[in-house]
């Protein structure tokens, strides 16, 4: 195996922990993972937001793609302030990278053998009744990026 794909497992190990007598982590403990580290970013970026007196409705839609990495997606009235506390914040895109990871292994676990395009965009939408994250196969539109 090469450093990456050691750098990887080394990352799961650490993140799932080490799994009972060798055995492969259930894609249902992956799941359960991905969602509570959903909710626990919905939180931090919501905590964030009030503090800058940003509530929420309405929603807030995040994304992540390859040409351009965490914005804010839509015409929310206070995007420029929430793209500014995005780009000012480590921590929160540090979180996303996070959760986004895990809901690419859920994506692959689930599609063994599925290819996926190169420009496949990461969303998390904010809502008040909670958060929803998935994949969308398009590029960011030129107001995003």
């Amino acid at each position: 195996m090469h450093a990456e794909g050691n750098a990887v497992v080394s990352a799961l190990a650490r993140l799932f922990g080490a799994a009972n007598g060798g055995e492969a982590l259930p894609l249902s403990g992956i799941r359960e993972r991905a969602s509570k580290e959903l909710s626990l970013l919905a939180r931090l970026v919501k905590d964030e937001l009030g503090a800058r007196g940003i509530t929420i409705p309405p929603a807030i839609s995040l994304v992540s793609c390859a040409d351009c990495y965490l914005v804010v997606e839509g015409d929310h009235p206070q995007r420029e302030a929430i793209q500014a506390l995005l780009a000012d914040d480590q921590r929160i895109a540090k979180y996303f990278k996070e959760v986004e990871v895990l809901f690419e292994v859920v994506r692959a676990a689930e599609n063994a053998g599925e290819v996926f395009p190169e420009d496949s965009c990461f969303h998390v939408g904010l809502t008040s009744a909670g958060a929803v994250a998935y994949f969308d196969d398009h590029r960011c539109s030129p107001t995003l990026a």
